[in-house]
């Protein structure tokens, strides 16, 4: 007997789990999912270590990196593989000399989106 309790509440809570929702929800734009959110995720889960948005840490600000690269193709090319640029760009080989001859971890898993996100979101700290 307890084990048809134990499947009948299993069996409901499924249900309930796919069950139909509020027919009218309140419509969320893509939009609104902003890129501070999602860009801070991202910071944290792959820059933190090194990186600071507004400061220099063990690495430097990511705060208006944009403008110190020649394109953010470049930059782009960089964050995905800095071994590759430094050996072809002169500022990523001089931040390589600058951070103590340190390659940056390759993140080539980052869309660019998701470097855009990240770099809003570093943007948005120095403005405060």
């Amino acid at each position: 007997m307890k084990l048809l309790s134990l499947i009948s509440v299993g069996i409901f809570s499924l249900a309930a789990c796919f069950s139909k929702q509020d027919e009218n929800p309140i419509p969320i734009p893509a939009t609104a999912v902003s890129a501070k959110i999602d860009g801070e995720k991202l910071f944290r889960i792959n820059c933190s270590q090194c990186h600071k948005p507004a400061e220099d840490f063990t690495a430097p600000s990511l705060a208006g990196v944009e403008k110190r690269w020649k394109s953010k193709a470049l930059l782009y090319d960089f964050i995905k593989s800095s071994e590759d640029v430094i050996r072809r760009d002169a500022y990523a080989m001089a931040l390589y000399k600058k951070w103590n001859q340190a390659y940056m971890q390759p993140f080539s898993n980052l869309s660019n989106a998701d470097i855009d996100a990240i770099l809003k979101y570093c943007n948005a700290k120095q403005a405060r």
